[in-house]
């Protein structure tokens, strides 16, 4: 299962990101493991990092995880619940005295959260997607050729179904809410891949014809995850574009930055503010929205296409950055190439002397 795991670009990708979804991920696995081994100690601390100051919604993985075990009587109601609420009472304490302090006032976030993503359903205003999405869509692009395993594993050993129930009950309950990202519902793979682990050893233990099947449908996926890889690469233009706008000028230099919505959704994060510290506000970076004249204003810009031609009164065009615009067929290796289309565009101020040029990308 872990090797499955390792191949996955999204799943990789998702690991090197500082995201709550990524510390939720690694105290869902600690959980699990605790969880196989029957350590419910261990597992309710865990699994309250996660579920109290991580992601909220771990609780409808986790939680059906501990029904199975409440109904095939595996565990009692009076070995959970008293340490459970313990538990859950000292992360509570730790948790929202630290961030009170920090915010400046009585909060624990992640309630916060639940309560503007689910309860008011304020998620929608970044996109909806249809109710199955996850299972056409989302799962079959993460999995590729697990999938499908994992759906052999299921119909042909039951023990599985253990593992594969929780990761079903979650998706579907999840699914009830209009907005869907792949990171959301990532949690799911690891155990989906057991089942798909599964078939794939009992596969390997019938033969030598078998385990060439078996490595070649590791090569197959491998394959196919760097392709997705290749794209996945392409499509966070905000990233090089925001290391190329500071070579434009010196941190020393006063300068004013606005980043657009696409650049600081697609790749520009608070890690690449090279010229930003406590001790040294020469720059000043925004991402809010702005009117027009507002914008033409700031020494450097990071926009859209469409939106640079209301700058270009008063700003240039320095750079171009792509993204990725889909697959095609090439007669040269690797016969498979990544379409570009135009997605950002770095505009400096003409009033500003010219620094540094930074090449197309």
């Amino acid at each position: 299962s872990s090797g499955i795991n390792a191949e996955y670009g999204h799943f990789m990708f998702y690991a090197s990101r500082t995201l709550p979804n990524t510390f939720g991920m690694c105290c869902l696995l600690i959980s699990t493991a605790y969880w196989i081994n029957k350590e419910w100690e261990s597992f309710l601390w865990w699994s309250g990092l996660g579920v109290l100051i991580f992601r909220s919604e771990l609780v409808i993985l986790l939680g059906p995880m501990l029904l199975l075990e409440l109904l095939s009587k595996k565990l009692k109601m009076e070995e959970l619940l008293t340490p459970g609420l313990q538990t859950a009472a000292i992360i509570l304490i730790v948790c929202c005295s630290i961030d009170s302090y920090l915010w400046r006032y009585t909060v624990w976030p992640e309630a916060v959260v639940l309560y503007y993503n689910t309860w008011l359903n304020k998620s929608s205003d970044w996109g909806t997607h249809p109710l199955l999405w996850y299972f056409y869509s989302a799962l079959p692009r993460a999995m590729l050729l697990a999938l499908p395993l994992s759906v052999v594993g299921c119909l042909t050993d039951r023990r599985v179904l253990n593992f594969v129930t929780p990761a079903l009950i979650f998706l579907g309950l999840y699914s009830l809410l209009p907005h869907k990202e792949l990171r959301f519902v990532l949690y799911a793979v690891p155990l989906l891949n057991v089942s798909a682990a599964h078939i794939l050893g009992r596969i390997w233990r019938s033969g030598i014809i078998a385990k060439l099947a078996v490595v070649g449908a590791f090569i197959s996926h491998m394959l196919c995850c760097s392709l997705f890889l290749s794209a996945a690469y392409h499509n966070y233009p905000g990233g090089p574009a925001f290391q190329a706008l500071h070579d434009l000028a010196p941190c020393s230099q006063n300068t004013t930055v606005y980043i657009g919505n696409y650049a600081a959704q697609n790749g520009v994060s608070r890690f690449g503010e090279r010229c930003e510290s406590l001790f040294d506000r020469r720059w000043n970076y925004v991402k809010a929205e702005l009117a027009v004249e507002d914008v033409r204003k700031f020494n450097l810009l990071l926009v859209e296409p469409k939106e640079a031609e209301k700058y270009k009164i008063t700003h240039s065009v320095v750079s171009k950055f792509h993204t990725y615009a889909g697959l095609k067929i090439s007669k040269e290796p690797p016969f498979v190439m990544t379409k570009k289309k135009e997605a950002l565009y770095l505009m400096k101020s003409k009033t500003v002397k010219k620094k540094l040029m930074v090449k197309n990308s």
